[in-house]
């Protein structure tokens, strides 16, 4: 049972049409979005996750701003709402033009470490499923005997 209250519908779309305007306007923080999302279904955390089939721990640790959820699992999210990951300019990259020098803004740096450190995470989680993929196949053809030929008897 949920412990919101429902919001009436009008104003779940005005919400809604908000969040997507300040999404395609580049002006939504990840944290604010999921909670701004949650809000709009009148969820709670456990709720929202079950719903976008994550773990509430997920909803949780990105509403704290501690998530470093996979892109699949923001896309299971967005999904609901017609949002998807997306490359966008980083709020201060967007009102500070690049320097002279080719430096690039402290905020955009980081987002590209988070996106960095995403990819790894990832190829981790790939590699590892590939071991065990191999040493289950490796098992599987060692316990398989073959039946010699009986020489025909002429």
């Amino acid at each position: 049972m949920s412990k919101r209250k429902p919001m009436d519908k009008a104003q779940a779309r005005e919400r809604r049409n908000r969040l997507l305007e300040s999404a395609a306007a580049a002006e939504l923080s990840l944290t604010e979005g999921v909670r701004e999302m949650r809000a709009i279904a009148g969820m709670t955390q456990e709720e929202f996750a079950r719903h976008r089939g994550v773990s509430a721990r997920v909803i949780k640790a990105i509403e704290l701003g501690q998530g470093n959820p996979t892109v699949a699992t923001l896309n299971r999210i967005g999904q609901f709402f017609g949002l998807e990951v997306a490359f966008v300019p980083a709020r201060r990259a967007s009102t500070t033009p690049l320097p002279a020098d080719d430096t690039m803004p402290s905020d955009l740096v980081l987002t590209i470490h988070e996106l960095q450190a995403n990819i790894n995470t990832s190829m981790q989680k790939l590699a590892e499923t590939l071991r065990l993929h191999e040493n289950m196949k490796a098992h599987q053809n060692h316990g398989i005997t073959r039946k010699k030929r009986k020489p025909d008897s002429g």
